[in-house]
């Protein structure tokens, strides 16, 4: 019993003793690769940095990133860059969130110097994406003031996704003051047009109450919407429906699923 006993600590100790042998063997990789990174040593750091990266280290990730978008070393890949990126970024690493922002910006500046001047010239889908742009910030500092000037320029040359993005606008006080019934109006605009998100978000507001149609309750409106929108292929809202479901008594659950096939027959029949 005793020598079992001492063969398992034996063994115990062994392992911990690789353990630390292999966190500092994997340490001193890092370390040997950031150092020839830094010194430009490009292929000692491509050498010591694959190996731990293919483990899942997102230290070495991100730096093989900068060197594959600039082609330090490497044949330039941003594709393959902005990967790497996101695999540290997924995980919340911040050198690897910040490499990820610098590089997307690159590519949104890019965007804009074709972007603004089509916009400019009066080409809604351009209007629209501008306004995205100067909403989110990409390859620009936000202006949410200016991103709905250039959906409501956009929305009202006719195009159903600037319309949503209006509607969206009103809905969360993004660049205008926030008004439910505008956000209504002009989701209704988009939805009657067959835009699934447009249809998502009439839901939304009706499942907090906050919808302009009393003809029924708040919650059978919000279902008949959601509904359409989760036959359409939007997962949140199938998620949302079957909350609603639970909330809904027969009647009312009968009620609202005859609104939704009158949705269906006028809002997405139509664009099938």
């Amino acid at each position: 019993m005793g020598d079992v006993s001492m063969n398992k600590k034996t063994l115990l100790a062994a392992a911990l003793l690789l353990s630390i042998n292999t966190t500092a063997v994997f340490a001193a990789n890092l370390g040997k690769g950031i150092k020839a990174f830094e010194a430009q040593d490009y292929a000692t750091a491509v050498q010591e940095l694959e190996p731990l990266a293919k483990e899942g280290n997102v230290d070495a990730t991100n730096l093989l990133g900068q060197m594959y978008e600039n082609g330090w070393g490497l044949d330039k890949d941003v594709e393959k860059a902005k990967r790497l990126y996101t695999q540290g970024a997924n995980v919340g690493h911040l050198k690897s969130v910040n490499s990820l922002r610098a590089l997307k910006n690159k590519e949104y500046r890019k965007e804009l110097k074709t972007v603004q001047p089509a916009a400019e010239s009066g080409d809604a889908h351009a209007m629209n994406r501008l306004g995205e742009m100067n909403e989110f910030g990409y390859g620009m500092d936000r202006n949410p003031t200016a991103a709905f000037n250039w959906y409501s320029k956009a929305a009202n040359a006719g195009l159903v996704a600037a319309q949503h993005n209006i509607g969206r606008s009103y809905n969360f006080g993004t660049g205008v003051n926030q008004n439910f019934a505008e956000a209504e109006r002009w989701y209704l605009k988009a939805a009657s047009q067959g835009h699934t998100d447009a249809m998502f978000f009439l839901g939304t507001l009706y499942s907090n109450a906050l919808g302009m149609d009393k003809s029924y309750h708040s919650d059978v409106i919000a279902y008949a919407w959601m509904h359409n929108a989760a036959q359409l292929g939007n997962n949140t809202a199938q998620a949302i429906e079957k909350r609603l479901v639970m909330k809904l008594n027969s009647s009312d659950l009968a009620s609202a699923k005859s609104l939704a096939q009158t949705y269906f027959d006028k809002y997405v029949a139509p664009y099938k």
